[in-house]
């Protein structure tokens, strides 16, 4: 299973902040299949990438679980 609460991203530079994630909740159960979709631009690779722990988001709580 998979959860997130206020899953938050947001990258830095010296002159923009821009905000990747902006308090993302989702829950995905075991078995369950779930498509992510949206417009170019609005965090579909960063969510994919914070769920896939390549990357850490900036706030925010990712559970993850295994049965075994």
């Amino acid at each position: 299973m998979i959860r997130t609460e206020k899953l938050v991203k947001i990258y830095q530079t010296e002159d923009v902040e821009t905000t990747a994630l902006n308090e993302v909740d989702i829950q995905i159960s075991e078995g369950e299949f779930v498509a992510i979709m949206g417009p170019s631009g609005c965090g579909k690779s960063t969510l994919l990438n914070v769920l896939g722990m390549i990357d850490s988001p900036t706030s925010g709580n990712y559970f993850f679980w295994i049965r075994k």
